[in-house]
């Protein structure tokens, strides 16, 4: 079967609700200077999908500096 359309990208930034779930697509990126350029709100928490994986800010970070 082949699906047309765009592929998604490797990173996607999502706000999260008042149960830290993701509920609301912010961006998506295809590096991870891109996803570090992200304009980041102090008032809202976040989690970004990093090959179909969700992690906290924290977590990505840890993950970013092991692949370097």
């Amino acid at each position: 079967m082949k699906i047309e359309g765009e592929l998604s990208k490797r990173f996607a930034v999502y706000r999260t609700d008042i149960n830290d779930e993701p509920f609301e697509r912010d961006g998506e990126y295809d590096t991870l200077e891109q996803v570090n350029g992200h304009k980041w709100r102090l008032d809202r928490r976040y989690k970004i999908r990093v090959d179909g994986k969700f992690m906290t800010r924290t977590e990505f970070d840890a993950w970013a500096k092991s692949k370097k």
